[in-house]
């Protein structure tokens, strides 16, 4: 990009102040004098979802990254979005905590992600007020209005660089609807053609930050979709890209712009170069970007003014953590043995594929209370519930968590996206279209692992009744049967019977013919009373069974039973020939031995399981039908953490 420098028209303006003075003919006018190679550099974070704590083996963390800021001239610190939503320590504030961090951190500005939106528009907007940097979404309109700003303009060694903010329009399908009223999401392209217009003579470099990602699948727009869908002018006017939202790495060019995005949860770090050169005609740019990991980013040199600003911005984070463990620490129950869900292996997200003992669990507490709701109101109809995997992020306890305590930061953890349970009246013929609505499988291969080029969130967990399904059957049609609890069979054409359903407020969208005739609660209140229920009838220890069944394959092509390897290491240390105590699913223990090599084979039924070394204090889970634990691939390092000095435990196919 090109601007006027204040160099050369100071110089300019000196001359012609010289005339109008009528200075003496031997005095020269002061010359221009480029500056070659002058650089800023930014620093780039996307998709933190509240996980702004180094853990010193892969999250880089907030402090880490103020350090590197603080400890280089002339840079700048951007994020593009989802920062104040996921962990707990984003959701017990609302994203506030996380905001406070940004601000002591020395973030510059950040786009807003979608998930920035799951609080709803109006705390979205006391964030930005909190914030002392601006929070951008050019494409986004409340009632008509700008929601936020558009764009800034940072100036940073004497080059005043801009910045847009886009906000991917498919936010307004992924986020709660009921909490974007008056909310409105404009198509990226056309955004950014209008704010790149109104910068691009005004600054010395253009960036783009984007929330919107490289996976087709999941936006109508990427990143790289909007920059094909500039002109050759508009794309000129562009020198670098910031992305999120995908949760990939991005570091690409596009139409020769480089492109930048650092995956999740802070295990890497952005590096965007902005080299200038000035001449007569104005000051040229060059951008180069490169992704940091997590060894790259903590070996990074830092110099006093960056340790001393890590030792301020960590006293900032020990204080909110501090306030925040007394309440997330509180223990709420003890646990007999975990229940699987969510993110369970890497990116095996479980809820969102198979039936999952924390969706069994989460659907029978909207049940339990939806029950209560239909005899208060004095209702006579059949009640389900049902919730969607992508509202499910982790399990109970989290599966690093190393031991049997179950706290109010796990509940929070695994629903964090402020979602209220609402009691609907619907029919079978809605229930069938939105079980459809979440099945995305292709088929099934002769192990029974499903098929699927994408995962979807929508993917429902039930309770009050089951329903079966072909995965190889045609979009639309793939259900099978659906059958309530008692044995009566639904009909998907009837339109007529009515089920009371219990669900999120976010699933509810899914039932567009639906009556609402109540609420229960915040889900995740909702979820934590009913641990403090049943937990309570058993002495304080929560001792939850999942059978499964509730969902079932039409067409089944698994075999009766597979079997998995279990590696027992110490340390690095293979354990051979050693004896262990083996668990499955809560059962009896039994005495397992490993062979040379460390391994223990096991042949389970078909389906999901936890196994649990008691000498380890661990637990395992794998699942022929979704591939963790058993699919090729999914054993690049150890799946679960145990206690310092403990067994480690993987697990392998048998064939490998």
């Amino acid at each position: 990009m090109k601007r006027w420098t204040a160099l050369f028209l100071a110089a300019a303006m000196t001359a012609a102040t010289c005339a109008l003075a009528a200075c003496k003919p031997d005095t020269p006018p002061e010359q221009f004098t480029p500056r070659e190679n002058a650089t800023v550099t930014i620093f780039t974070t996307n998709d933190m979802h509240g996980n702004l704590s180094g853990d010193g083996k892969s999250v880089i963390g907030v402090v880490q990254a103020a350090a590197i800021k603080a400890s280089t001239p002339n840079s700048l610190l951007v994020d593009a979005g989802d920062a104040t939503q996921g962990a707990s320590f984003a959701s017990v504030s609302r994203g506030a905590d996380v905001v406070r961090m940004m601000n002591e951190a020395g973030y510059d500005l950040m786009a807003a992600g979608n998930h920035e939106f799951d609080y709803g528009a109006d705390v979205l907007l006391e964030n930005a007020e909190l914030a002392n940097f601006p929070i951008l979404a050019a494409n986004v309109q409340k009632d008509g209005k700008p929601l936020l700003e558009s764009s800034t303009v940072v100036t940073t060694a004497d080059y005043k660089i801009g910045f847009i903010g886009l906000t991917t329009v498919s936010t307004a399908t992924s986020t709660n609807p009921a909490l974007l009223t008056g909310v409105t999401f404009e198509n990226e392209i056309a955004t950014a053609k209008k704010e790149i217009a109104a910068l691009k003579d005004e600054t010395d470099a253009l960036i783009l930050v984007c929330h919107m990602g490289d996976n087709g699948n999941a936006v109508s727009c990427t990143s790289e979709q909007l920059l094909n869908g500039l002109s050759q002018a508009e794309q000129e006017a562009v020198d670098a890209v910031i992305d999120g939202h995908s949760h990939t790495v991005e570091d690409k060019t596009v139409q020769g712009i480089p492109v930048l995005q650092t995956g999740v949860n802070f295990a890497k770090l952005g590096k965007l170069t902005l080299t200038f050169t000035d001449d007569e005609a104005g000051a040229k740019v060059s951008a180069e970007g490169e992704v940091l990991d997590y060894e790259a980013a903590m070996s990074y040199e830092t110099t006093e003014a960056g340790e001393l600003k890590a030792h301020k911005v960590k006293e900032t984070l020990d204080a909110i953590n501090l306030q925040q463990d007394e309440i997330l620490g509180e223990t709420l129950c003890q646990i007999n043995h975990p229940l699987f869900g969510g993110y369970v292996c890497y990116n095996y997200v479980e809820a969102r594929v198979v039936e999952t003992a924390y969706g069994d669990f989460v659907t029978d507490a909207f049940k339990y209370y939806a029950d209560q709701f239909a005899k208060n109101e004095k209702l006579s109809l059949p009640v389900v519930a049902v919730e969607n995997g992508g509202g499910i992020s982790q399990s109970l306890p989290t599966w690093h968590s190393g031991g049997t305590n179950v706290t109010r930061g796990d509940v929070l953890s695994a629903f964090n996206h402020g979602n209220l349970v609402e009691v609907l009246k619907v029919s079978p013929a809605d229930l069938f279209a939105a079980i459809e609505n979440g099945l995305v499988t292709t088929g099934q291969d002769e192990s029974g692992l499903l098929l699927r080029k994408k995962v979807s969130g929508s993917f429902l967990q039930c309770s009050g009744f089951s329903y079966t399904y072909d995965p190889a059957g045609e979009t639309g049609q793939k259900v099978t049967e659906v059958k309530l609890a008692d044995g009566t069979t639904l009909d998907r054409t009837d339109t007529e019977k009515k089920l009371l359903l219990a669900t999120n407020n976010y699933v509810s969208t899914f039932f567009p013919q639906a009556e609402k005739l109540g609420e229960l609660g915040g889900e995740d209140i909702l979820i934590e009373d009913y641990i403090l229920y049943l937990s309570g009838l058993n002495g304080g220890v929560l001792d939850y069974t999942c059978n499964y069944g509730r969902i079932s394959i039409a067409n089944d092509k698994s075999p009766e039973t597979y079997t998995v390897k279990l590696r027992v290491l110490k340390g690095e240390a293979a354990q051979a020939n050693q004896t262990f105590t083996l668990s499955v699913d809560g059962g009896k223990a039994q005495n397992v031995t490993t062979d040379a090599d460390g391994y223990i084979t096991v042949t389970l039924s078909k389906g999901a399981h936890s196994l649990r070394l008691a000498e380890t204090d661990n637990y395992v889970y794998v699942n022929n039908y979704s591939g963790t634990g058993v699919a090729a691939g999914s054993q690049e390092e150890p799946d679960f953490y145990t206690k310092e000095g403990y067994y480690c435990f993987y697990f392998y196919n048998a064939e490998e």
